[in-house]
């Protein structure tokens, strides 16, 4: 969102403090704080995953602005006390997520307090529907470069809480079909993935393994991992993101996932090692390479003698030198259009 401080400030009249920034890139983000020019108790800035959550203290503190930060799953989980919801809509955030983030935020605004999109497409008709829908009415700045700005006024209690969500079924082999709830801004929405699949297919995963569950998203990786393992399968899920994580602790609880363990963290804060028996690994493709590297080099200490490392990836020639460098070899196994990356912690 390169104009979001000049779109901001077409509308910036309207704002009434405290002020609530739901999701939204971290630049954005941190240059909405220094435009608001509020206290540092009078903003505060919701994010969903912790990576998020430090990215914009970081460019708060560049752009030398205060705001509070916080993470959480879902945004009515924050307390109804706003004057303002500002949404710095992306053009790169999925549908299903601005639908998500627009119509739980809408929780947090106090009974007259206004709620705000700031939208980098120059001519945006999705906004106003919504916006529509939810509150009654909703007025518009005119289109323009630097993108449009929508804004309606909460004038009663907000109804019953609406998720988006989606559910799937998902086996691998023989075994068991398993059903997982999904939902918006986590990996895997509406379907399970293909490379995950293509990892599960070929893993070699024995009876009674110790389970990583890499970067889990809403956990189907490791309670089918969990399933192959057996009953006495221990299994531990870990993200950074608060939505994913409570995703995967319902989804383990309902398919049975019996000792099961959840970690919300940024660097594998938490996991201890010599620990796994098994890690799986499907790092986003489109990720900055700092993240495929934390999934490999944070990866090789927690892994027992004689573990098993697998990644899942469509660019193998990007990852397989890290891995090298990591593990000392690896090999590769070509599975449904995947190449899914095998590697080890040896022997003592």
């Amino acid at each position: 969102m390169k104009h979001v401080t000049e779109l901001f400030a077409t509308v910036a009249h309207r704002v009434k403090p405290p002020v609530l920034i739901a999701v939204g890139p971290p630049w954005p983000v941190a240059n909405l704080v220094k435009a608001l020019d509020l206290p540092e108790t009078e903003v505060t800035c919701a994010q969903l995953d912790l990576h998020q959550t430090d990215r914009v203290r970081e460019t708060l503190a560049e752009v030398e602005a205060k705001a509070e930060v916080v993470t959480v799953a879902d945004m009515w989980d924050l307390p109804q006390r706003f004057g303002t919801v500002i949404f710095p809509a992306s053009s790169q955030a999925d549908r299903e997520l601005k639908l998500d983030i627009v119509e739980q935020a809408a929780h947090a605004l106090t009974v007259g307090g206004l709620f705000l999109t700031l939208s980098e497409y120059e001519r945006d008709s999705q906004f106003a529907k919504l916006q529509k829908k939810i509150f009654g009415k909703c007025g518009e700045t005119p289109a323009s470069e630097n993108g449009m700005a929508f804004f309606s006024t909460k004038t009663e209690e907000s109804g019953s809480r609406r998720r988006h969500e989606v559910k799937y079924h998902a086996k691998i082999g023989a075994g068991a079909s398993m059903e997982f709830v999904s939902r918006p801004g986590t990996f895997s929405y509406g379907r399970f993935d293909a490379g995950s699949r293509a990892m599960l297919e070929v893993a070699e995963i024995r009876p009674g393994d110790t389970v990583l569950d890499l970067g889990c998203g809403n956990g189907a990786v490791g309670c089918l991992a969990g399933a192959m393992a057996g009953p006495d399968a221990r299994v531990t899920f870990i993200d950074s993101s608060l939505r994913a994580i409570a995703l995967a602790e319902l989804n383990a609880k309902a398919n049975g996932v019996a000792n099961a363990r959840f970690v919300n963290a940024t660097r594998l804060q938490g996991l201890e090692e010599d620990k796994f028996d098994v890690i799986l690994a499907n790092p986003p493709y489109y990720a900055k390479s700092e993240i495929t590297r934390l999934f490999i080099e944070g990866a090789r200490d927690l892994l027992k003698p004689g573990g098993r490392y697998y990644l899942v990836t469509k660019m193998p020639t990007a990852v397989m030198p890290l891995i090298f460098d990591t593990f000392g070899d690896c090999s590769v196994i070509e599975n449904r259009g995947y190449a899914v990356v095998l590697s080890g912690a040896g022997e003592e």
